[in-house]
């Protein structure tokens, strides 16, 4: 690959994860040396150690709380003489704001990053720091999923509380895939979202 920032962007159930393992085998089989990490909470798959996909690929991984930890385990790698030549990262959406910057010395390293996230958060608006990464992308992947009620393209994250739609003002964040399912923006619904205001 020749771009040095690739992202991919979609809902829940979209296959995010799994074109990220493909991209990590991909440099695998090229010999070159591999990174992956992910956010500590997330424990889907009870396994802490690998990034898992629905469709059960895994690929290794380092489990870290901040973005700050990613770049410390690869200093240390650097310092083994094990400099990688790709870093993976899942679920990019959980990082604090911090990881832009990371990302950022991470490139200017010469090293290159491809991520995986949510583009939207459970009521349809930008998820944490993606709208920054996605704008400094060089390359990016956007995947859908199919709509549980309709069968159409799926592009939005909904989360479900006893089978009824989430709140616009319940937690941000709710790890698990029980909660949630892909739906096309017709059938996504956030009760209580606040409706836009435009002066006419």
């Amino acid at each position: 690959m020749t771009e040095k920032l690739k992202g991919i962007a979609g809902s829940m159930a979209a296959g995010k994860t799994d074109i990220l393992i493909r991209e990590a085998r991909r440099c695998e089989y090229r010999r070159k040396n591999i990174a992956a990490f992910k956010p500590i909470i997330d424990d889907r798959w009870g396994s802490s150690d690998t990034i898992k996909s629905r469709s059960g690929k895994e690929f290794p991984a380092v489990a870290v709380n901040t973005p700050l930890e990613i770049l410390e385990c690869v200093q240390q790698l650097i310092a083994m003489d094990r400099k990688p030549d790709l870093v993976a990262i899942d679920e990019i959406q959980f990082f604090s704001p911090e990881i832009v910057d990371v990302i950022q010395v991470l490139l200017e390293a010469d090293i290159k990053v491809v991520y995986a996230g949510l583009a939207t958060d459970f009521r349809g608006e930008p998820f944490g720091s993606m709208p920054t990464l996605l704008s400094l992308s060089d390359e990016i992947i956007r995947p859908t999923a199919i709509c549980e009620v309709c069968g159409d393209e799926a592009t939005r994250s909904q989360r479900l509380i006893n089978g009824e739609p989430a709140n616009y003002t319940d937690p941000l964040i709710v790890i698990g895939d029980d909660e949630y399912e892909a739906r096309c923006p017709k059938h996504h619904l956030v009760p209580g979202k606040p409706q836009p205001k435009i002066n006419r």
